[in-house]
């Protein structure tokens, strides 16, 4: 099979800061260093490695770590969970009958309906299912009734606050380069908004920003419109660019 061709922008932003400024340092006259930004389309899979290792080698599955990284590609969500509505702590259970296995210190906020599927949401939206893909397995992730969403990190298996220093998603059928982003966030502080490349060799897109030297402890994930409209994709001449996402990547959550 020919390899698709991948179009990867890594990119370093000296003193960067959502309002310009012409200092590169903090109140405090440490060191602001710019945060690497991992913006991919076609074949992303190398580019994921290199996040990965950015985020940490080790890939963490139980509570109880402080150094390496988690991840979320939805292929182990129960058949009785899938196109219905997730609890907001899906990935963060706490409690004696909590899955050890689905304590990775994530959770959603904001609102919306965060579903899982594995026929791309053809029960939620047939006219745009086609535009679709899983990245891993064949479940994907989607927020269906809000295109405004909150992510925000706890201590693994814990109601503990957490911050992390990087966080990425792939996302699925990202057709325009400025209708999908992530902001993030050190508690109120913007930390800058990032845009998703359009897809381009593939469906698949992938966006990953790591700070070395900041604490991430939200990220408002938009996108143009949502499934549960009933809308075609833009694509197909309708008036959003819909997306899907698959994997989600970040590393292990330490308590604020």
């Amino acid at each position: 099979m020919k390899r698709l061709e991948s179009k990867l922008f890594i990119i370093l932003l000296a003193c960067f800061a959502p309002i310009l400024n012409t200092s590169c340092t903090k109140d405090d006259n440490s060191t602001i260093e710019p945060p690497t930004i991992i913006a991919v389309t076609g074949d992303i899979n190398a580019s994921l490695d290199q996040f990965r290792h950015l985020l940490g080698d080790q890939l963490n599955t139980t509570p109880g770590h402080v150094a390496g990284r988690r991840e979320a590609n939805w292929d182990g969500v129960p058949e009785q969970l899938l196109s219905k509505k997730l609890p907001v702590d899906f990935l963060n259970p706490v409690g004696a009958q909590a899955v050890v296995a689905n304590q990775r210190g994530l959770v959603y906020s904001a609102g919306g309906n965060f579903q899982v599927s594995k026929n791309n949401f053809a029960e939620i939206n047939p006219t745009a299912t086609n535009q679709f893909s899983s990245f891993s397995g064949d479940k994907s992730f989607a927020n269906t009734s809000s295109s405004l969403w909150d992510v925000e990190f706890q201590v693994a298996g814990k109601t503990e606050a957490a911050f992390v220093r990087g966080f990425g998603i792939v996302f699925s059928d990202v057709d325009l380069p400025h209708s999908t982003s992530m902001e993030f966030f050190s508690d109120q502080r913007s930390l800058g908004k990032f845009f998703v490349p359009e897809k381009n060799g593939s469906n698949f897109s992938f966006l990953g920003v790591y700070f070395k030297n900041e604490k991430v402890t939200r990220i408002i994930v938009t996108h143009d419109g949502h499934l549960d409209q009933g809308q075609k994709d833009i694509s197909d001449n309708g008036p959003a660019d819909l997306v899907t996402m698959d994997n989600f990547l970040w590393n292990e959550p330490v308590k604020k």
